[in-house]
């Protein structure tokens, strides 16, 4: 019975771990994503130690925002299948800056193409 208590607990820290990688990839305050999952701060800051459990909604909700599986922040997948993540590996944090500017920029150039071809139709 110990044992599974130790899995138990490390699988949690191992959780926490994942959360804080994601947030720092995508240069994400704690503030703002406890405030996303509508708990305090530190709740938040309990689960990336890993010494409270994450509830299911505040896990879909994680894997939602950072757009990522749960299975990834359960540790059942080892690559995470964020593709900014993976893109961004070792890139400065003004160049991932950057790189969120210009995905922006495609989007809002995207949604004024979408408009014009709207209004031509």
């Amino acid at each position: 019975m110990a044992d599974s208590n130790i899995d138990v607990l490390e699988m949690q820290k191992q959780i926490g771990i994942r959360i804080r990688y994601l947030q720092e990839e995508a240069e994400i305050s704690q503030a703002k994503l406890a405030d996303h999952l509508n708990i305090n701060r530190s709740v938040l800051n309990r689960i990336e130690n890993g010494t409270r459990s994450v509830r299911d909604i505040e896990l879909i909700k994680i894997a939602d925002f950072f757009k990522v599986t749960t299975d990834y922040i359960l540790g059942r997948h080892l690559e995470s299948n964020n593709l900014y993540v993976q893109a961004s590996r070792g890139l400065t944090p003004e160049q991932k800056r950057d790189v969120l500017d210009y995905i922006e920029f495609k989007k809002v150039q995207n949604k004024n193409r979408q408009l014009s071809d709207h209004h031509l139709s």
